[in-house]
């Protein structure tokens, strides 16, 4: 859904990937079917508001209906490619429906809700004419679609969102298939590793019209969990343990929450698959929903049955052409990938044997899973899968915390050629021979000198993201707002083929990221170089307290939230010994129940700074876990601005 952008995120990825799937030919369709294709069932509506109706072209008896609601992140996607047209579903005595609605660009949540559950209504009005059983109406989509029919099943007795004709018929379905739908929009978008669905270009943010976190109110209305009750239909809910763009807890909050209300739900988990795909389309997967949709459409429930609450799981096995579309994958005979040369002649346009983001004709999301190592260009090894090239591999060591050695010289050695860097709007890039780099850069409007900040993002996150939530609101307070994209971007996570942990957070080759913002915010004219101060979270915090080590005289002030430092050196976070070298005020902010990163952690740093008499704050919110710059988005806020204040960065 960023698509690989629910991604992705989602993501903008698979936005065009379900584009392509779905916005290709129809199925052709069994011998003996009619189709009644593009009904209105909103008189005078959008264009959008209609509907394909798949029927024997001999009617009998009234039919239990299928009811396909495609996904597309809610922006994207097509009524015409609709999986119940195969797998035999005619001959197992069905009539198929397949649903489009209202985009997130057309109108914003709940019109995507209310142009599902017309569509129910006007189906169940026209139930006599079509041999349609209205009690026997099942709901089946995927991701976007997944969410949409979750909320069907959930919110049956939610008069709200039944708007328009046909009111004197129910939105009620009687079975639903969820395929890794979203299904807590707050609890997704704080996930650690999904943190980008934050971001006000994310479909989530698309969908509600703002900010998750910013319409708390909004995303409840828009949660199946939300109206879970006794009186729900039975679910069948499928998802990839490796999706990457729709986090497997969404599927597993939902099974929880219908478990503990008493209705009947089958959680399955496909090991190794991700967001669709593999794992998806095997012979066992398609028995399981034809077996589901049987038992609850065509069965007789028997009273007193006691409601199921069945866990099951399977592994998804790549072909060979299917491991060639995977990110990281080598290409096999017989794979599907495009040949280097051919996207050469049709991306390189200065001939430099590489492609630039600019030059790059794909999604963008597909540019961000080639870029393996995130210094801006493809390369043959990453279109490839192949092993990098020293020249292409990423510089430095993978000793986090420690200071930088020959292979990574100290600040004072690598000074920053400005002259590679370029501003293009609110992004930017740099290069320095092999050396490059990207993120993003606000500024206030007048000519300064302002005092500037460098946001660092944590695991999954990246500049977009997270870097621009938060720069936005910095830049209210005064600040030149700068963030880069690190090695732990999205996209780049460990387990997600991304550097092992020691390469990420605070590791030599992020240092020197980080470095680099400040010698470009050093060559500003906007910017007052003596008032610069650090925020990072999580991995990005490991980053805040790495550079403040590396660079005792360069912040002023620093504050970082769900972070801290480890013990030894070798790891992503900083070590005690590296701790030992800060000088900069710190400001640290932790959730109690963190068991991402243990509040015992940020314990440790304070103890140090206090040791050497560096001014620290420490502030533990009690009951909160790993996200708190979302969950207690006001709150760290006002503390952060507060320090900064306290410090002199800012003025009161």
């Amino acid at each position: 859904m960023k698509l690989e952008s629910f991604g992705i995120p989602f993501l903008a990825a698979f936005i065009a990937t379900v584009a392509a799937a779905q916005g290709g030919p129809r199925a052709a369709l069994p011998d003996g079917i009619k189709a009644l294709r593009d009904v209105p069932y909103v008189a005078n509506g959008h264009e959008k508001q209609k509907l394909d109706l798949y029927l024997p072209e001999a009617s009998s008896a009234p039919r239990p209906l299928l009811i396909w609601i495609h996904g597309g992140a809610w922006q994207a996607g097509s009524k015409d490619q609709c999986p119940a047209l195969r797998g035999g579903w005619f001959e197992r005595g069905y009539a198929v429906a397949s649903v489009e609605y209202r985009f997130s660009q057309d109108a914003i949540f709940p019109a995507q809700i209310e142009d599902c559950k017309a569509a129910i209504r006007w189906l169940r009005a026209h139930a006599k004419e079509y041999s349609l059983d209205p009690q026997r109406f099942g709901v089946w989509g995927s991701s976007a679609g997944g969410h949409l029919v979750a909320l069907l099943g959930t919110s049956g007795d939610v008069k709200e969102f039944d708007v328009g004709a046909n009111l004197d018929q129910s939105s009620r379905v009687q079975a639903v298939c969820d395929y890794y739908g979203p299904t807590d929009l707050i609890a997704f978008v704080t996930r650690p590793g999904y943190e980008s669905h934050s971001n006000p270009s994310s479909p989530e943010s698309k969908l509600l019209g703002g900010l998750v976190m910013e319409h708390k109110d909004k995303a409840a209305r828009a949660n199946p969990i939300t109206f879970v009750s006794k009186d729900d239909p039975p679910f069948l809910i499928v998802h990839g343990d490796k999706d990457p763009t729709v986090a497997p807890n969404q599927s597993q909050l939902l099974f929880d929450a219908l478990k503990k209300t008493g209705v009947s739900a089958h959680l399955h988990i496909i090991h190794g698959a991700g967001h669709g795909g593999p794992g998806f389309s095997g012979k066992n997967i398609d028995d399981m929903v034809a077996t589901f949709f049987d038992k609850k459409l065509k069965g007789t429930p028997s009273a007193g049955n006691a409601p199921e609450a069945l866990t099951t799981e399977s592994t998804a096995t790549l072909t060979t052409p299917e491991r060639a579309s995977q990110p990281g994958v080598p290409n096999r005979p017989g794979g599907q990938r495009i040949p280097w040369e051919a996207v050469l002649a049709r991306d390189d346009a200065n001939h430099d044997g590489k492609i630039s983001r600019d030059e790059f004709k794909g999604p963008p999301a597909l540019f961000d899973r080639l870029d393996r190592n995130h210094d801006g260009f493809i390369t043959r090894e990453e279109h490839e899968g192949l092993p990098q090239t020293p020249q292409n591999a990423p510089p430095g060591p993978s000793s986090p915390g420690a200071t930088p050695s020959a292979a990574a010289p100290p600040a004072t050695s690598n000074a920053t050629n400005t002259k590679g860097f370029k501003l293009d709007g609110d992004h930017w890039t740099y290069q320095d021979g092999e050396f490059s780099m990207s993120g993003i850069l606000l500024k206030p409007a007048g000519k300064g000198p302002f005092p500037a900040v460098l946001i660092s993002h944590g695991m999954g996150g990246n500049a977009d993201s997270f870097g621009m939530q938060k720069a936005r609101e910095m830049v209210k307070w005064g600040f030149v707002c700068i963030a880069p994209n690190y090695t732990h971007a999205a996209q780049g996570a460990p387990m997600r083929g991304g550097p092992p942990q020691r390469d990420a957070g605070a590791s030599a080759e992020n240092i020197r990221r980080a470095r680099t913002c400040f010698e470009i915010l050093r060559g500003m004219s906007e910017v007052d170089g003596k008032r610069l101060a650090a925020y990072g979270h999580s991995m990005g915090g490991f980053v805040t307290i790495g550079f403040a080590a590396d660079a005792p005289d360069v912040l002023k002030a620093a504050a970082i939230t769900g972070s801290g430092i480890s013990p030894r050196a070798g790891y992503a976070a900083p070590s005690n010994d590296a701790a030992a070298k800060i000088r900069t005020p710190f400001l640290m902010m932790h959730g109690g129940n963190d068991t991402t990163v243990r509040p015992d952690q940020s314990a440790a740093l304070k103890e140090i700074l206090d040791h050497n008499k560096v001014p620290a704050e420490r502030r533990v919110f009690e009951g909160e876990g790993h996200p708190i710059d979302q969950t207690k988005r006001d709150e760290v806020f006002a503390e952060i601005r507060s320090w900064f204040v306290k410090q002199g960065v800012l003025k009161a």
